[in-house]
């Protein structure tokens, strides 16, 4: 591999990221625990790049594989303002990209992202860009549309009605019903609440029949939560 210089370290769960500089471009660097999680993770960036939604893969060395940096915003930032400043126009086109994105993988891939993280994403040019692939696996693309929702509703900036523009649009763009993924939702809200210090008093149930009945009944979150 290429002599390269460190900028900075990365945050991730399963493995090491680094930015790197090498001749005088920068890259991404990743370190994987083992040969078999490199395969596994650039394989799913090889097909989803040729379609301009990935960073290319520059070089690779058993377990440490060199990505082409991309630029561009952080969609949980945006994502964050957008919550904040109760922009749904942005919200809705947020969750449009995220779509198309999200269905890219599946059609190129046929594999789904299992557990989101709006941190994996960047804002390009107009499209969602991912930049972490380590969660892609078997599934149905209702798993990682339920998995958005569940991120969304648990990390937007103040109350969860805030978030609902971003939820409705994407169950729109997957044409899908809330009914479609409700069971799936509840079970990811489950593991998130669980381990998110001031969300354990969350009432769920509430919760979830308000995202059943809001666009048929009117819900008014601000009695329910």
């Amino acid at each position: 591999m290429r002599s390269y210089k460190i900028i900075s370290a990365l945050s991730s769960k399963l493995k090491k990221v680094y930015k790197v500089e090498s001749q005088g471009n920068v890259y991404i660097l990743k370190e994987y625990k083992s040969v078999e999680e490199a395969d596994r993770e650039m394989s799913v960036a090889e097909k989803v790049a040729l379609t301009g939604y990935a960073p290319k893969v520059i070089e690779r060395e058993d377990n440490l594989v060199m990505y082409e940096y991309v630029e561009g915003e952080n969609f949980f930032d945006v994502f964050k303002t957008a919550t904040m400043t109760d922009d749904v126009e942005m919200m809705e086109l947020l969750a449009t990209r995220l779509t198309i994105f999200l269905q890219i993988i599946h059609s190129f891939t046929s594999k789904t992202m299992k557990e989101i993280d709006f941190n994996s994403y960047k804002v390009l040019d107009g499209r969602v860009v991912g930049v972490d692939f380590s969660q892609v696996d078997e599934g149905m693309p209702y798993e990682d549309a339920a998995s958005a929702i569940a991120f969304a509703l648990t990390n937007c900036v103040g109350e969860y009605y805030g978030c609902f523009p971003f939820i409705y649009k994407l169950l729109s763009c997957f044409k899908l019903e809330m009914t479609d993924v409700v069971n799936e939702v509840k079970y990811r809200l489950q593991q998130v609440t669980s381990k998110q210090t001031g969300t354990a008093n969350v009432d769920l149930d509430v919760l979830i029949d308000g995202l059943v009945n809001f666009d048929r009944k009117g819900v008014d979150w601000r009695k329910l939560i």
